[in-house]
């Protein structure tokens, strides 16, 4: 959680002329624009045009005075977004300098020999050129081929693209591959460990038409905004990457360079993908690591705990039977004392002395400091019987006294 933080008038107006607007904006996590936005709102006058340079040539500049506000104006300062992490945060040397010069490569597409034979660009051609036009006249095949959704007219220009694609993967080190996936041909580029799912794509424009085409049979039109309208190729391709989830990871297009001319750039893409993806999957990979060991350590505390806790109940049962056990010794000798005030035998042999005997066995069995006599309660199991169905009771353990403390675990 962050704390609630303002802006400080006064501070924010020293600040802003004393260092550059982008470079403040930076400090606090924010543009320029909205930075000059807070500016106007607490009406802080701003450096104008040339400030700066003038400043550094030495030469006088005015700094207008702070005004005076008519009433408190309070603004939140925005959270500070946390900045992404660099590719040289999670690669290595060795991948940085690959990525590096790959993004320094220029030039037009030259295919190495034989790039137009490899495997999956002739089956690409032969697949495509079996495919079915839908109605913008963009190929498709039902069959497992490299990914390329174009017209016609483009297909050529497409496989030489994709060919110079595959060889400037394959030439870096990693490789290209068409799988079934959820019943669906995807193109992969495995990439240190990681899968970047492309594929070539055709642009589309839509453009409208005066009025339907009129006609013998009756024809499905395509309207937008209630204007008819009919779906085209533009000629130009795209590289797109695709997420899991389908969606537009990011793509190269035609522009003021064509496609061509950006493969190196677009192979340096997949590879920063491909080691933020690897750095994610070990963050994720790290924190479940941290999770199992804390889950751990909270299930050998919890057991150390319970085990403490029997641990502390067994020693107030303990103490309980052994005050029990005294109070019957005590009873026992009481006893013993009354008999001899009234004359009677109390010695072996006789009856009152056999229950003295008797009665002190079982102050020791209750006893947790001495042993347990053996006693005929021992036998109880022997005297049930031994069918436990219907209408016949499962009989109790023996009785046993705790054991002595300095016996238990």
């Amino acid at each position: 959680m962050f704390e609630m933080e303002f802006w400080d008038r006064d501070e924010l107006y020293k600040e802003v002329w004393t260092v550059p607007m982008r470079t403040l904006a930076q400090k606090h996590g924010i543009s320029d624009v909205g930075l000059a936005k807070v500016c106007r709102k607490l009406s802080i006058p701003l450096p104008g045009r040339g400030h700066w340079a003038k400043k550094e040539a030495g030469q006088a500049v005015d700094q207008p005075p702070l005004p005076a506000l008519k009433e408190r104006i309070v603004l939140r300062k925005p959270v500070p977004r946390e900045e992404p992490p660099k590719l040289a945060d999670f690669a290595a040397p060795s991948e940085l300098e690959q990525v590096e010069k790959l993004e320094g490569a220029t030039g037009e597409l030259v295919l190495k020999r034989g790039s137009l034979s490899h495997p999956l660009i002739v089956q690409a051609r032969s697949c495509t050129v079996r495919g079915v036009d839908d109605d913008s006249s963009i190929l498709w095949s039902s069959e497992a081929c490299i990914d390329i959704r174009v017209s016609k007219a483009s297909l050529d220009r497409a496989l030489r693209i994709a060919a110079g694609l595959i060889s400037i993967i394959e030439d870096a080190g990693f490789s290209v591959s068409v799988e079934t996936r959820d019943r669906k041909h995807q193109t992969f580029a495995k990439i240190h460990g990681e899968e970047i799912r492309f594929g070539l794509v055709e642009k589309i424009e839509r453009i409208e038409i005066a009025a339907p085409p009129k006609g013998g049979v009756l024809e499905r039109v395509l309207t937008f905004a209630g204007k008819p309208v009919t779906m085209k190729p533009s000629g130009k391709l795209g590289i797109t990457v695709w997420s899991n989830w389908g969606s537009d990871r990011r793509k190269w297009t035609d522009g003021k360079a064509p496609l061509e001319q950006q493969l190196s750039k677009i192979v340096a893409g997949f590879i920063r993908f491909a080691l933020a993806d690897r750095a994610e999957k070990e963050r994720r990979e790290a924190a479940e690591r941290e999770r199992q060991r804390i889950a751990q350590e909270q299930a050998q505390l919890e057991e150390l705990i319970k085990a403490e806790k029997s641990k502390v109940r067994a020693l107030g049962q303990a103490a309980a039977q052994w005050r029990r056990a005294e109070q019957l010794r005590s009873f026992i000798a009481a006893a013993r004392a009354v008999a001899v005030q009234k004359g009677e035998r109390v010695d072996a042999g006789s009856g009152f002395g056999d229950w003295i005997i008797w009665a002190e066995r079982q102050a020791d069995r209750m006893d947790p400091l001495k042993e347990s006599p053996p006693s005929i309660i021992d036998r109880v199991t022997e005297a049930e019987p031994t069918y436990y169905g219907y209408g016949y009771r499962k009989p109790d353990p023996p009785f046993r006294f705790p054991k002595p403390i300095w016996r238990m675990k």
